[in-house]
């Protein structure tokens, strides 16, 4: 069996073993992969000695064994980083696992096929293993058993997942993705604690390697390899209203009128399976009896302020016209008879449908010109729901079967609504609100997790999916506000939406009503008191965005990712980073209490102002208005004045709330009339405050916290300001209730 190694740069391999060489070339074309991003020129050595070939780079020596299969990879250093096992064995000399090899079985009683390739590599005393898709099991993954295949979790209870992308990190300082599309079964330290294996199955075992001196900048490659997502459009991080379901036009404009009415900021409403007509989902036609004049009510919405999203899955129900149209013209996945692959169950209300066949063009095509229409009619977006339900045993357009497809077709179901909304309504405003992934499907923003239940363990298990989610490439991410199915208790919305609205995205949506007001007047106030704070914080979490559209790094992210070294922040997954400066610590139960790490450095606590050495636990009490909320010192924080919709183009002020550590202070802000991201330093020497900040459109009015001590001088781009004592204008300062605020034109 032939083993290929290819060096992408100094620090990434491939890695593929076939099992069945004189088959010839067999790689699936789906996902692609970026290769000429992360290539670069490596210099290889090699080594012949004591039965072994050595290869080393600059960053990496791989070790491989030539009398006896052996690999193994370290750094430059001689830190070992990764080692196939060959050396696992109980008290009788019986191997607990299999090294680099293929499983067999027989076939009516005679010839054998290859049904799996894969390995086993060593667990180091103390090493944790992060991600493989959107996982809602313990954060740390070592001592699980983990199945990449996409399923109906039902919940969020179970390590089924939607998300399946077979990805892992290590804190060896590693990550090793499986290039594939077939199913991955992984035992994680389950069989043997010293050990973890990784099977295939399919006669082709191959995986990229990544070497790299912190998850951080793991993760940075694999997204450049995978593929990075662009910046969805700015009003899809405003609030999203919905339920399953609206029912009618006049029941959606009385939700609109009445969010209006009671000043809750919204962009958003999403119309769930009723905008079709019964029995008839998916045939992306308009009930008009329930939705009259459907162009003339999204005018209205957006003459309101609101954008419209619409619910849809790949499946399409008999007897309906689409139906035989797709049946007449083979668009449909197949059962193996050449007939389309009718189940039951497969569309909304348990009715029986067909599979959309992505890999048809003529499918994909007539599929996305029935998005074109409902775009042109004004529609902004699309929730792609589904996905999962290809079977084994389906056969594709292109000559795969459902076994090498299963797990890719939500990439390809995404990828054509995506693209479809980008060529309608213009590049920069492409976006689909997605269930299922796989590997590169963080291409495709936005995805949300499904169906959690309404309770404290539901929301809890939504944050760590989250979190696994955002270490396996899905930059932008929400969730359920309340839960799905069922009624939330008010303690348990509430607290939801103190999490959800200092997510990514943030969207209302289950079973039964979740709109504020359903909970109560407190609710409503509570509710209302975060939406504007996130409104407030949208300059700051639009820049995280261009940030993730740069660099892949997630916009909900576990504290490891910024603070790897400290390993108190290693199996942390009730509490997580918004971008880079500011840390939510939700609440998951009626108490109000929690315990609260705060990592390396000093951190300001956002009601109170009080500051806080890092690296240490607080146990805390907050009310129900309040969350645990705090922002790194030394960090800048971009805001805008509150709004009930997300307003195009930049403010006309941006206040730059800034928070010294050690004299000094940095931020960024991402300016879309230039397309620029701006830079901004503090500094504080002596009595000197400098200001050294890029041009940027709005008038800036900086905020510097804990300045009771007027300066000598305030200094901007080494133009001086004058002091004012009675409001600060333009080119002016002040110092105002132990802050200095001043106000600049950069």
């Amino acid at each position: 069996m032939p083993v290929e190694l290819q060096f992408l740069n100094a620090s990434t391999f491939e890695f593929e073993l076939r099992a069945n060489p004189e088959a010839g070339e067999d790689r699936n074309p789906y996902p692609e992969f970026d290769r000429a991003a992360v290539r670069e020129d490596v210099d290889l050595e090699l080594e012949e000695r004591d039965g072994t070939l050595v290869v080393r780079t600059e960053t990496l020596r791989v070790i491989v064994g030539l009398d006896a299969w052996s690999f193994r990879v370290e750094a430059d250093d001689g830190t070992l980083l990764f080692e196939e096992q060959r050396d696992d064995r109980d008290v009788r000399g019986n191997d607990r696992v299999e090294p680099l090899g293929f499983s067999e079985e027989e076939i009516n009683h005679g010839p054998h096929r290859v049904t799996e390739t894969g390995t086993a590599f060593s667990l180091a005393p103390g090493e944790r293993l992060y991600g493989l898709g959107e996982k809602f099991t313990r954060f740390d993954r070592r001592g699980q058993e983990i199945e990449s295949w996409h399923v109906e979790p039902l919940g969020t209870e179970s390590e089924r997942a939607y998300k399946n992308i077979p990805f892992h990190v290590s804190s060896r300082g590693y990550g090793l993705l499986v290039d594939t599309t077939h199913r991955v079964n992984y035992d994680l330290g389950v069989e043997s604690t010293a050990s973890a294996t990784v099977g295939v199955e399919d006669d082709r075992f191959s995986f990229v390697f990544f070497a790299g001196p912190s998850i951080k900048t793991i993760h940075s490659t694999y997204t450049e390899l995978t593929g990075r997502p662009d910046r969805p459009p700015k009003w899809s991080f405003g609030v999203w209203m919905s339920r399953l379901g609206y029912e009618s036009r006049e029941q959606l404009e009385r939700i609109t009128d009445r969010l209006r009415e009671e000043s809750i900021p919204a962009d958003v409403v999403h119309l769930d399976p009723f905008w079709m007509r019964e029995n008839k989902s998916t045939d992306l036609v308009w009930d008009t009896e329930q939705f009259p004049d459907p162009e003339g009510m999204i005018e209205d919405l957006h003459e309101n302020g609101f954008r419209l999203s619409l619910w849809e899955h790949p499946h399409v129900p008999v007897g309906t016209d689409a139906f035989v149209e797709a049946r007449e013209e083979g668009y449909f996945v197949e059962d193996g008879t050449g007939k389309p692959y009718v189940m039951e169950r497969t569309c909304q209300g348990d009715y029986r449908g067909a599979i959309v066949d992505f890999t048809d063009p003529d499918a994909v095509e007539w599929w996305t010109d029935k998005h074109r229409r409902l775009l042109e009619m004004g529609v902004d977006t699309f929730k792609t729901d589904y996905g999962e339900y290809v079977p084994e045993d389906a056969v594709f357009a292109n000559g795969l079967s459902g076994t090498a497809m299963h797990n890719v077709y939500p990439y390809l179901y995404n990828e054509a609504v995506y693209e479809t909304v980008g060529e309608v309504n213009g590049d920069d405003e492409a976006l689909v609100w997605g269930r299922a992934g796989w590997t590169g499907s963080q291409r495709f923003p936005v995805h949300w997790g499904g169906d959690p239940q309404t309770s404290f363990n539901g929301m809890a298990a939504a944050l760590r999916g989250g979190l696994s989610a955002s270490l396996s490439g899905i930059g932008y991410w929400s969730h359920d506000i309340g839960g799905f199915r069922g009624e939330p208790s008010t303690e348990t919305y509430i607290r939801w939406s103190q999490f959800g609205l200092l997510s990514s995205h943030s969207r209302c949506h289950g079973t039964t009503p979740r709109e504020p007001w359903a909970f109560g007047e407190e609710a409503v106030e509570i509710f209302k008191q975060f939406a504007r704070l996130r409104y407030r914080l949208m300059p700051y979490i639009y820049s995280e965005a261009e940030v993730t559209s740069r660099t892949g790094y997630p916009i909900v992210r576990p504290l490891l990712f910024e603070f790897e070294d400290d390993p108190c922040t290693h199996e942390i997954d009730d509490q997580y980073l918004l971008g880079e400066s500011v840390l939510v610590a939700p609440i998951f139960d009626e108490s109000g209490e929690r315990s609260v790490y705060l990592p390396e450095g000093e951190w300001i606590d956002w009601w109170s102002d009080d500051r806080y050495e890092g690296q240490q636990h607080l146990d805390v009490t907050v009310p129900l208005d309040r969350v645990p909320l705090y922002v790194r010192a030394g960090s800048v924080l971009p805001m805008r004045d509150a709004t009930e919709r997300i307003e195009e183009g930049p403010p006309e002020r941006l206040t730059l709330r800034t928070y010294l550590a050690d004299g000094a202070a940095a931020g960024r802000y991402f300016d879309e009339q230039r397309e620029k991201l701006a830079e901004f330093g503090i500094k504080r020497s002596g009595e000197t405050i400098t200001v050294e900040a890029d041009p940027v459109t709005p008038t800036c009015e900086l905020h510097v916290d804990g300045v009771t001590e007027a300066p000598a001088d305030v200094i901007v781009n080494g133009e001086p300001l004058d002091r004012s004592e009675d409001g600060a204008t333009v080119g002016e300062w002040e110092l105002a209730d132990g802050a200095l605020r001043s106000v600049f034109e950069p």
